[in-house]
């Protein structure tokens, strides 16, 4: 800071300064960049280690929120306050460097349940034909024998949407 004089502020300053630090901020967030529509005037919380209580500047409600869950939480997790940025920018490059190619089993794609209205299709044909009606499959996955079945009476089963997570 310099020789700049450090004042103390009343809970009065507090609009007064963040609609000032908003204007010279060109009402942009300085985290995710985005135009801030819900302003917080940030500061670093003296209750940290070396906190000093000064005002950093305004950023939207939900970076605050995420910069004090970092900050928070680095020591829990045994990172020095003064090595948050680092790690911070450390994160930033693995998030954005190419995964390998190989996907978690807890991530592995399952196989789509088959439509009961798509099964009641081909119920319908086998009766007409007279045909043994194999039960729906409590899996709710496409059998073999329900796959050849689809294909001799030309049918295209369908599949219940996975929820994306």
């Amino acid at each position: 800071m310099g020789n700049v004089p450090v004042k103390q502020l009343k809970q009065k300053d507090i609009p007064e300064l963040r609609t000032k630090l908003l204007e010279e901020q060109k009402e942009i967030c300085p985290i995710c960049k985005r135009q801030i529509k819900d302003p917080c005037l940030d500061h670093s919380h003296k209750k940290r280690i070396k906190g000093t209580g000064l005002v950093r500047g305004v950023l939207c409600r939900t970076c605050n929120i995420f910069l004090a869950k970092s900050e928070n939480n680095c020591i829990r997790f045994g990172i020095p306050l003064n090595e948050l940025p680092t790690v911070l920018r450390n994160m930033a490059d693995y998030l954005e460097k190419e995964p390998f190619p190989f996907v978690h089993p807890l991530e592995a794609v399952k196989e789509p349940k088959l439509r009961k209205s798509s099964y009641n299709k081909l119920v319908k044909k086998l009766k007409k034909q007279n045909r043994k009606i194999p039960p729906y499959p409590k899996s709710g996955k496409l059998t073999k024998e329900l796959a050849l079945l689809f294909k001799k009476y030309n049918i295209e089963p369908t599949f219940y949407q996975q929820n994306p997570k």
